[in-house]
């Protein structure tokens, strides 16, 4: 197996111990460039003593640069007084040349002249050496350089939280496997690997911890590469492997010399499987959760590049439609999906300002007496490009992207402004619901802006009801339940949507300042004729009641269903037996119709 990760840092800091330099000098190319052959022939047998072996000896200046490029050596020893090409020519030319403008450069001089230095220093130079030269001194010269070199490679090629290589290294070497999968006829798989709590884990507990949950992870993610049985019972022992950190909370796998794609299916689950297991830090356990995604080379992609993308394409997949395998295979299909996603994205942060939010209406409607007491305020969203774009679409992106705080911002101050204008028109206490995402209730300055809208618009807070679903308020209940009590000091109402469809803690439902409890229409549904009894209906009514909340009843189509809300004493409705969502102006119809104007 071939892993790339560098665990120890072999090279932490320019100053390597004995070992180390033994393998930085067994290793090293050395390129002599001299006039004078028998100056390089004393240099290498200086350099041969110290252990150095591997060199590349140049006479004729003019073939310098060309001999560079096909050597590629690590460190080039230059003369700078040489007839045709100089060694000033020499270093103007690599600096300009991005192949070479890296190579450290030592620069064989006799003069002492601190222009020609100073010049030689502008244009790269590294070190300067006097000749003649001392041999111990030449040693120790080219033993720092190589060290420095070393150092920076690390520094370039790898990250130093985890020591797997970067992107670009990590792409140079995924493109030889790719050409040698090429030559043989093989496959390849990139998995690309998504650490999903990582941001939470910086947000609630600070960067150091989630530097060292990303350590930890990291590690894990290695030792499941470098085990023993997984590469021998469930992916080969042909198989080679390699792994990169390609963004802040992001890894990407190769495999090469795949027998068939459920082989990486196979990594997939194990790696899954490993990193799902807690970790302890600091005494606390810590938990990851991974989504991976999986592109086949050359089955989905002809080149490096586009197999790399459609494996964070399959990623972002697993974890848009997450069926608890926690990983997924790219299909092409995905890239209409996340094309559509991207233009979602773009075209949310201008909806605003372009003017394409619609705010639609609902009536809640009176059980008692059949009239109009109300409406939900829903958005909608026409965009010239896509069309008609459904909230179940966009607003999970909206949350993805920071763009659910001003759009629920703007809903809140539009539908405000329409529920002012309704009570002034027909002279009711016409109540409004607006949902509201998790997000905006954390969102600092949530409290302040319901107060400004409400203030702006001249809307008491007593007829705005905010919406949460039930999941929604459940997830981290303790501190919601703080954030919720400062809503309620303005004055309005907090309703719980969705009621029966979530995961919902009856000792925490009692701490929540709730005011209505939306009965979700799943289980509206259930009655069909006179003498269903919807138990589940049944008891969700006598619990909100114990509970001092008014029960609205979503998704109400016929008069049975209506018949038997009346029946257990719910107080209100909505649903298609009244009407759709509709526009204000037909929503001001209805109301004529509640409330006849002289």
């Amino acid at each position: 197996m071939r892993n790339n990760a560098v665990v120890d840092n072999e090279y932490d800091s320019p100053d390597p111990d004995q070992e180390q330099y033994e393998s930085l000098i067994s290793s090293a190319k050395i390129m002599l460039v001299d006039d004078e052959p028998i100056n390089t022939d004393v240099l290498q047998t200086y350099l041969e003593g110290e252990g150095y072996s591997n060199f590349v000896a140049i006479s004729d200046s003019k073939q310098a640069l060309s001999t560079m490029r096909s050597e590629k050596p690590d460190v080039v020893l230059l003369d700078l007084m040489m007839p045709e090409v100089s060694g000033f020519d020499i270093l103007n030319a690599m600096r300009r040349d991005k192949s070479l403008q890296h190579i450290p450069v030592v620069i064989l001089t006799s003069s002492d002249d601190a222009d020609t230095k100073l010049t030689a220093l502008q244009l790269g130079a590294m070190d300067f050496l006097a000749k003649p030269v001392d041999a111990s001194e030449l040693a120790l010269r080219l033993r720092n350089t190589l060290a420095a070199k070393a150092y920076q490679h690390q520094l370039v090629n790898y990250d130093q939280l985890t020591g797997f290589p970067k992107f670009d290294a990590f792409l140079e070497s995924t493109i030889a496997d790719i050409n040698s999968l090429d030559a043989q006829k093989g496959k390849g798989a990139a998995l690309h690997i998504y650490l999903e709590n990582l941001k939470s884990v910086n947000h609630s507990l600070g960067r150091d911890q989630g530097n060292r949950l990303l350590q930890a992870f990291a590690r894990k993610v290695e030792a499941c590469l470098r085990s023993a049985d997984v590469i021998r019972n469930a992916l080969g022992s042909d198989i080679s492997t390699s792994i990169a950190r390609t963004g802040g909370d992001k890894f990407t796998v190769f495999l090469g010399h795949l027998e068939n794609p459920q082989q990486a299916a196979v990594l997939a689950r194990r790696l899954i499987i490993d990193t799902s297991e807690p970790f302890k830090l600091d005494g606390k356990l810590m938990f990851a959760s991974t989504k991976i995604g999986i592109a086949i080379y050359p089955d989905d992609a002809s080149n490096t590049h586009t197999l790399l993308t459609n494996a964070e394409t399959a990623m972002s997949h697993a974890r848009e439609h997450d069926r608890g395998e926690g990983y997924a295979f790219y299909s092409g299909s995905m890239n209409a999906e996340s094309s559509r996603i991207m233009a979602i994205e773009n075209g949310l942060r201008t909806a605003i300002e372009k003017n394409e939010l619609r705010v639609t209406y609902q009536p809640k409607v009176d059980l008692a007496t059949g009239k109009i007491v109300g409406a939900e305020a829903l958005i909608r969203w026409i965009n010239p490009e896509l069309g008609f774009v459904g909230p179940d679409e966009f607003i999970g992106i909206a949350e993805r992207i920071g763009m659910i705080v001003p759009i629920g911002e703007w809903i809140l101050n539009q539908a405000c402004i329409q529920a002012a204008e309704w009570q002034a028109q027909f002279g009711i206490d016409f109540k409004l619901a607006v949902n509201v995402s998790i997000k905006q209730i954390h969102d600092s300055d949530m409290v302040a802006t319901v107060e400004q809208i409400l203030s702006k618009t001249n809307l008491p807070a007593s007829s705005l009801t905010l919406e949460l679903t039930e999941n929604m308020v459940m997830e981290n209940a303790e501190s919601n339940i703080e954030l919720l009590h400062n809503l309620k000091a303005l004055g309005l109402k907090l309703a719980i949507d969705d009621f029966g469809t979530g995961y919902s803690s009856l000792s925490y439902l009692q701490r929540f300042p709730l005011d209505e409890l939306k009965i979700d229409r799943s289980f509206i549904e259930e009655v069909q004729t006179a003498e269903d009894r919807a138990p589940i209906v049944r008891a969700m009514v006598s619990l909100a009641h114990d509970l001092g909340m008014t029960v609205v009843a979503e998704g109400i189509e016929t008069e049975i269903q209506l018949n038997h809300m009346k029946q257990l004493n719910c107080e209100l409705f909505q649903g298609y037996f009244c009407s759709k969502p509709i526009v204000p102006k037909a929503f001001t119809e209805l109301l004529d119709k509640d409330y006849p104007r002289a």
